[in-house]
């Protein structure tokens, strides 16, 4: 056990102040911390890749490192693999590699915790969430009767429903059992399009595609993706190299001198109008193994995100408004246009919207990725059977020079979720009132009963996550717009 020791998120704008923190060998030292402090906060943490106040705790603090193992069976034509909760993603990937197998939903970041990856609904383009794939959650919690830590193994209904996403708000994580699949290949090749039709229109050929809204160049660089029975190029190496050297790095250290040392607004616009086009090689389609092609090294660079998923039916509406409040922030434009305006109005914002004015410059381009519907209670892309298309914006401003961003941050999210239904990522920054966001989510009430049911004393929340469960939330029609 160790005490008084303060952990900081990736990000660095959370800090975990612990009263006690184990680093447990197996389960049944789990079960030995959980008896041992019992009726205490207590919460689980994995790599602290988030950046919202999930990750928060002030009581006991359980870092499952430990619990790591993998384990992988036939299921059919397919497999279930079941993992420590511990287990980091890229240690998955190669174990699972090494029989042939791979996950069916890859985000871009290997660093996580399988854990923490599906207790905030980690997703990658094209396919569901991984919280979809899991097919069990073996759970520590305290027996209600006899007051015991125990064991518990949640295989359907909506206790699984609720663990596939579940924030850390049902008990200690032990291990995920996951649907897996074998091992393939992906296409990728880049173009660029000034119109977003044509970048939808491309889903069909390219299920698994991103697409980029480059700022203040305003046209969008589609990362065109599909599997492929074709095997692994001749230049796939050499292409790998490309994608480190010159879009991992080359990309992003520019970014990083005109915003931390030069600070130059001017710069920014120009690296992005001008400069960043001519990274892109387009049109060279490469084949690799899927887990090569889906992931980045996002994590390379200390940044800081919020992550805000709109329905398809909603997706232009929203790019052309993010779009407007991006000129505004960076002081190009003192409004939006008439009809957004107005809706600003509406909402009663526009001071708001007066206040983010010049106030930030957004220096980074805005990722968007399809996720697919999830079989989850509250899981960003759940409850509906529309696709959800998650557009993300990234700030790579030093920490103490994030009061712009924030800002700009706070407004998207507030007005964005009146306007288009919009849901914060549960594990970025998510400045919401609980209310506004359990109101996002129709099946947020039968998520709050499996917790109370599993964990009746509120131990293993802390303060945000016992705040969404005693909010009092209105559920609105999914999918409509603020009038």
């Amino acid at each position: 056990m160790v005490q008084g020791v303060h952990r900081k998120n990736f990000g660095r704008n959370q800090v975990l102040k612990p009263s006690a923190a184990y680093t447990p060998a197996d389960e049944q030292e789990v079960l030995q911390i959980l008896d041992r402090h019992r009726g205490q906060s207590i919460r689980a943490v994995g790599r602290l890749h988030s950046w919202s106040d999930a990750v928060l705790g002030d009581g006991v603090l359980l870092d499952l490192r430990r619990l790591n193992d993998v384990l992988l069976e036939p299921d059919g034509d397919q497999f279930v693999a079941t993992v420590g909760a511990g287990c980091q993603i890229k240690r998955l990937l190669k174990e699972l590699d090494r029989d042939g197998a791979t996950l069916h939903s890859l985000g871009l970041i290997t660093a996580q915790t399988i854990a923490g990856a599906i207790s905030t609904g980690t997703h990658g383009s094209g396919r569901q969430s991984m919280s979809h794939y899991v097919v069990g959650v073996r759970l520590a919690r305290y027996d209600a009767s006899t007051g015991q830590a125990i064991i518990e193994e949640l295989s359907a209904g909506e206790p699984l429903q609720a663990a596939r996403c579940s924030l850390g708000s049902l008990g200690i994580i032990l291990a995920v059992k996951l649907r897996c699949r074998a091992q393939y290949n992906v296409q990728e090749h880049f173009t660029e399009s000034r119109r977003l039709s044509d970048v939808l229109d491309a889903e069909a050929s390219f299920p698994l595609q991103q697409f980029y809204l480059v700022p203040w160049h305003w046209s969008y660089f589609s990362q065109h993706r599909r599997e492929h029975d074709r095997p692994r190029s001749r230049l796939a190496r050499l292409y790998r190299l490309y994608w480190l050297g010159v879009m991992d790095y080359g990309l992003h250290l520019p970014i990083l001198f005109l915003e931390r040392v030069l600070r130059s607004r001017r710069l920014v616009r120009f690296y992005f109008r001008r400069l960043v086009p001519v990274f892109l090689i387009r049109n060279w389609k490469v084949t690799d193994r899927s887990s090569s092609m889906l992931v980045m090294r996002h994590e390379a660079f200390r940044h800081i995100e919020i992550e805000l998923f709109v329905l398809r039916d909603q997706l232009v509406d929203a790019l052309g408004f993010a779009q407007e409040v991006i000129k505004v922030a960076g002081g190009g434009e003192s409004a939006l246009s008439a009809d957004n305006q107005q809706r600003i109005e509406e909402l009663g914002m526009q001071e708001a919207l007066a206040e983010l004015h010049d106030q930030y410059c957004h220096h980074y381009p805005i990722c968007v990725r399809r996720v697919l519907p999830d079989d989850t209670l509250i899981s960003m892309a759940s409850g509906t059977e529309q696709d959800w298309y998650a557009l993300s914006f990234i700030s790579y401003a030093r920490p103490a020079r994030r009061a712009g961003f924030f800002l700009f941050a706070n407004f998207m999210a507030r007005s964005m979720s009146r306007l288009f239904h919009a849901r914060p990522h549960w594990g970025k920054v998510c400045p919401l009132e609980a209310n506004e966001l359990t109101s996002l989510y129709p099946r947020f009430d039968s998520f709050r009963t499996v917790c109370n049911t599993l964990d009746p004393q509120g131990v293993f929340q802390n303060e945000w996550t016992t705040a969404l469960l005693e909010a009092d939330d209105h559920v609105g029609e999914i999918g409509g717009t603020a009038r």
